[in-house]
């Protein structure tokens, strides 16, 4: 059930709202993030590769190699564009749906991007397509080898319509919120199988790092919004089997690495949605389906849709009376472990 503190602070929060007259009338669900960094995706030497089914989005750079974003148009249906960033963007691969917005230049290598691209910065490239009109801050570099099918605007002012600052800021609000449950019950370890029962609208679990790393499976059982706190500066862990029953499921448990600085991950299919706000993680291979939120992001795994829907609302979104009383200071402070 929910803590003493989520509904006395929620309840306040709307008190103050209200007198402030202030409404949360952005449509916008953070959650539609399919994948988020804090800072980097891949790097100038090592471009990340695979492909992301939904949006996605960094506060810094980013570098993909033989990659595609986007694939399923209907993913992250409050985001209108495949991805958003706070800096550059090199492609050599393919955005197939609904373009770009990055405050920095956008750098094509053999790549396409179908929909509008909004830049801060130049165009340049070896080469490559952009289906859609392209709005640049600065100008296209001289040459066939990038080729604009659509209207271009040179020396245009550049206005973001997502300020993946404050995204970032969110998802660590939510992840130090998370993080200062207090556990509602306990994972049994069944032959290397951990079980976890919840109840209620909202089932809160600590599980020690190398726990996870050393067990097989997790198995979630019962309907509510299930919140795993991983506990560990250092998280490593492989291929497991994701089992949920009796009203459980991926979509509405979140694994959450909130004192992880470092997270590798890879093999299988994780079944869960991920946030490690803090960690520069390395998913070399395999699958997340569900969202995942890192700190930074190097590798090559796949990450497919899975829409979570801000967790039913039991873990506080951005925008909320609970998420806004803790950017005062009024929440419960995060517990020491």
């Amino acid at each position: 059930m929910r803590s003493n503190s989520f509904v006395q602070a929620a309840s306040a929060a709307a008190v103050l709202f209200a007198a402030a007259g202030i409404a949360n009338a952005d449509p916008t669900n953070i959650w539609d993030f399919n994948v988020f960094s804090r800072s980097t995706i891949g790097t100038a030497g090592s471009g990340y590769g695979s492909d992301f089914q939904g949006s996605a989005g960094s506060v810094g750079s980013a570098w993909f190699s033989g990659f595609s974003l986007k694939d399923v148009p209907s993913a992250s249906p409050s985001l209108a564009r495949a991805y958003y960033g706070g800096g550059s963007f090199t492609l050599s691969g393919a955005v197939t749906n609904h373009g770009i917005e990055v405050a920095g230049n956008v750098i094509m290598n053999h790549a396409s991007i179908n929909g509008p691209v909004f830049a801060g910065g130049n165009l340049s490239g070896l080469g490559g397509s952009l289906n859609g009109s392209v709005s640049l801050g600065g100008t296209k570099t001289v040459g066939p080898a990038v080729t604009v099918l659509g209207t271009l605007s040179e020396n245009a002012p550049y206005s973001p319509t997502i300020n993946v600052f404050d995204v970032s800021d969110q998802f660590l609000s939510i992840s130090n919120y998370a993080a200062s449950l207090a556990p509602s019950t306990t994972a049994t370890n069944l032959w290397g199988e951990l079980q976890i029962a919840a109840s209620g609208p909202l089932t809160v679990v600590d599980i020690a790092a190398a726990d996870l790393a050393s067990a097989w499976g997790i198995k979630i059982s019962g309907a509510g919004t299930v919140v795993i706190n991983l506990l560990g500066e250092t998280v490593s862990f492989g291929s497991k089997t994701w089992t949920y029953a009796d009203g459980a499921s991926g979509s509405s448990t979140l694994l959450n690495l909130n004192e992880a600085t470092t997270f590798n991950l890879s093999g299988g299919d994780h079944k869960v949605s991920i946030l490690a706000p803090n960690a520069a993680t390395h998913f070399s291979s395999g699958l997340v389906t569900g969202n995942l939120i890192v700190g930074s992001l190097t590798g090559g795994g796949q990450v497919n849709w899975n829409p979570s829907g801000g967790f039913n609302g039991e873990i506080p979104a951005p925008g909320t009376a609970a998420l806004a009383l803790a950017g005062m200071g009024l929440m419960a402070s995060r517990r020491r472990r």
